[in-house]
């Protein structure tokens, strides 16, 4: 090789040296460009503080929520852990079980499973899955309780005198997420501070574990007497009678 074409690849080995990396290269004809892995410069999507315990009782409807922030144009997933099977994606429905359907309104960052008519087989772990790479999930985990029952507390037979106050008290041993609101009917009709006959309150507490409600009905009166019946919305519900007594009384007569 003589001096001259020594020196020509000499300083076409420098140039090529000193020419920066850009992802392109060109043979001659159209330019081809290389696209190099890079950080997603999106914002990851993230779940909300939301319970991940939910009671329901046997027969209503459960309702097992997911919040998700950031979704972009990801899915929401519901997965049954049991045996890995897909319930929802976005708003649709993967399996022939009807009672299963996704709740979303639109713009809204939840995303709740329903379970119509929940049955103790239902209890378990639920997972609501997002579609990142990697996936991420949430487990939701359902307690399934048997129906539970109200319980107007007091002695067999309660008298009271007319004109003063007619008292009932009513337990469920059920928090209210489980039991739900609890009714006061007289008849068929439903009691509120608003009632015709005027004179009527109303008390409720709540723990975790028991909903008690309280029903005061002053300056009792002959028209007073009947049936009287404490229903939560999710539990069996439990009646007293009131009649007038030979005495001008009123008996409280337990029914069960």
């Amino acid at each position: 090789m003589t001096v001259g074409r020594w020196l020509e690849l000499a300083v076409t080995i420098m140039v090529l040296a000193a020419t920066p990396a850009t992802g392109r290269y060109d043979r001659g004809g159209q330019q081809h460009s290389i696209t190099w892995g890079r950080a997603n410069s999106h914002s990851s999507a993230i779940f909300g503080n939301i319970p991940t315990n939910v009671t329901a009782v046997f027969g209503h409807r459960a309702r097992l929520p997911c919040q998700v922030k950031n979704l972009g144009l990801k899915d929401v997933s519901w997965i049954r852990q049991r045996d890995l099977h897909i319930l929802t994606v976005g708003i649709f429905t993967y399996t022939s079980d009807d009672r299963f359907q996704v709740v979303h309104l639109p713009e809204s960052d939840h995303w709740y499973l329903d379970i119509l008519s929940v049955t103790f087989r239902d209890a378990g772990v639920y997972e609501c899955q997002v579609s990142n790479s990697p996936k991420v999930s949430l487990p939701i985990r359902l307690i399934v309780l048997g129906v539970q029952e109200a319980d107007i507390i007091g002695p067999r037979e309660v008298y009271i005198q007319h004109g003063s106050t007619i008292s009932l008290h009513c337990e469920v041993q059920a928090g209210v997420e489980v039991a739900g609101a609890v009714l006061w009917l007289k008849g068929s009709s439903t009691l509120n501070y608003s009632s015709p006959r005027g004179g009527i309150s109303m008390e409720v507490e709540k723990t975790p574990t028991k909903t008690m409600s309280k029903l005061y009905i002053t300056r009792a009166v002959k028209t007073d007497s009947g049936n009287y019946t404490c229903a939560p919305v999710y539990a069996l519900p439990d009646s007293v009678k009131l009649v007038k007594s030979q005495q001008q009384l009123y008996t409280a007569v337990w029914r069960r």
